[in-house]
């Protein structure tokens, strides 16, 4: 039983963060065994049960996001292909909104939000370099 728990802590991201709405959601991972950095965009259905999509980025993409966190530039897009599957994805600061589109689910965050998702972008590129 110890064991599977402590195979199960090391399955778990490093960094885990999520900014919850009432329908909508967006998450920023880092995961230290795979050494792979995570955004996801989730939207909840009308049974209340939430369904995800989700990009591994690499770190110069992150670092993209993190230029339209500080506004210098006004929108960032990639287009990932993996595992015979496509997203693409879509960064755009709007006024003090930014809004983050994977496929078709979006999610818009306040300027606190970005603040923490900024922190949260950083250090997962730090922990992916250094790690």
């Amino acid at each position: 039983m110890e064991k599977n728990k402590k195979a199960e802590q090391n399955q778990r991201p490093t960094l885990d963060r999520c900014f919850f709405g009432q329908k909508s959601a967006l998450k920023a991972q880092y995961n230290k065994e795979s050494r792979s950095i995570y955004i996801g965009v989730g939207k909840k259905s009308d049974d209340d049960k939430w369904s995800w999509n989700n990009a591994k980025i690499k770190d110069t993409e992150a670092a993209e996001i993190i230029r339209v966190l500080q506004g210098q530039t006004d929108s960032v897009s990639f287009y990932h292909t993996f595992n015979g599957s496509s997203r693409q994805i879509w960064v755009t600061r709007k006024e003090e909104q930014l809004f983050v589109k994977i496929d078709n689910n979006s999610k818009g965050i306040n300027l606190g939000e970005q603040e923490v998702l900024k922190i949260v972008l950083l250090e997962a590129i730090r922990l992916q370099i250094f790690s």
